[in-house]
């Protein structure tokens, strides 16, 4: 009789027992998609500049520039420099010009460097009230010749990293007489990786290459203040863009450079890039990754002065100076 009783009292808490799991786990589930609500909204809120930035000399400015309030950061550069065409530093997918401050402090050597945020992107907004609208890559474009128009900017020479390649070439074919020259570091997109599994892979492969230097916590930034929602916007349009029939109608002087362990663009693609530009010629570092403006941002510097150098020295009318 005891034993009867035992066993059905075992059994009646393990029943209840296996009640409460399901209670358990939906109370832990919704634990953890708060907390991580609350870092999302953190990393979206985190300043446009650190105390790193202003160490390295780096500042922010806003500039409202038609239906978008703009930021973009600046490094002043040597004395000489401030009556020259600056350098334009265009960031590419998702993330921001965050990520291009350790290039711009090394240009910043020889150079003044503007690296604006593009609308919906880093610090940058539109202003009518779309929040969640992403901007076609023309859209873009155009906003990045407003902007420069904004500041009184008549003519620059531009660096743009992967997605912004797209961008910049996409302004030179369109905008042409704001084009000095253009820097195309990792342009994208491969013609044989143009789906989201096949560069969501080649960006795995190149994130744990960078992973002793990788911009991960500053991309997690930039993607929580872009949104999901407008960062595979955006992808998409990477995947669905031609950069490869514009090209051959790029007429300013573009250097190519490339990094030879480069998952994202490999160097055949890089090589074959170079040669569609009519004016183009490929710089390839040895070791180099997708993301070398910010993990390699010396070397890069390097490859690419005496290029940026023969057209900086060029004086540029302005109206006003950011």
């Amino acid at each position: 009789m005891h034993a009867s009783l035992t066993r059905a009292a075992t059994a009646l808490h393990g029943h209840k027992t296996l009640q409460l799991l399901p209670v358990c786990l939906a109370v832990c589930i919704v634990l953890g998609g708060a907390w991580l609500a609350l870092a999302w909204r953190r990393l979206g809120a985190a300043p446009a500049l650190t105390g790193a930035s202003r160490a390295a000399g780096i500042g922010g400015v806003y500039t409202e520039v038609g239906r978008c309030r703009m930021f973009h950061r600046v490094h002043p550069g040597p004395a000489m420099t401030q009556h020259r065409m600056p350098v334009v530093l265009v960031h590419g997918l998702v993330i921001s010009s965050r990520y291009m401050e350790p290039l711009a402090s090394a240009l910043g050597r020889h150079f003044r460097v503007l690296a604006p945020d593009l609308p919906g992107f880093g610090e940058s907004r539109l202003i009518d009230g779309s929040r969640s609208r992403t901007l076609s890559l023309a859209q873009l474009t155009d906003a990045l010749r407003d902007w420069l128009r904004a500041l009184g900017v008549e003519r620059a020479a531009f660096v743009g990293n992967s997605f912004g390649c797209q961008i910049i070439t996409d302004l030179a074919c369109r905008h042409p007489d704001v084009v000095d020259r253009l820097v195309l570091q990792g342009p994208t997109s491969d013609p044989r990786a143009r789906t989201l599994m096949k560069q969501v892979y080649r960006d795995l492969v190149n994130g744990r290459r960078e992973q002793m230097r990788a911009p991960a916590a500053t991309g997690r930034i930039d993607y929580a203040k872009a949104g999901l929602r407008r960062a595979f916007a955006t992808m998409r349009i990477l995947i669905c863009d031609r950069i490869e029939e514009r090209l051959p109608h790029v007429a300013a002087p573009t250097l190519v450079v490339a990094g030879t362990r480069d998952s994202v663009v490999p160097l055949e693609w890089a090589a074959t890039v170079a040669r569609l530009v009519p004016r183009g010629t490929l710089a390839v570092i040895e070791g180099g990754t997708h993301t070398l403006s910010y993990v390699y941002p010396h070397a890069f510097t390097l490859a690419v002065a005496p290029f940026l150098t023969a057209g900086t020295h060029t004086f540029a009318t302005e109206a006003a100076r950011p």
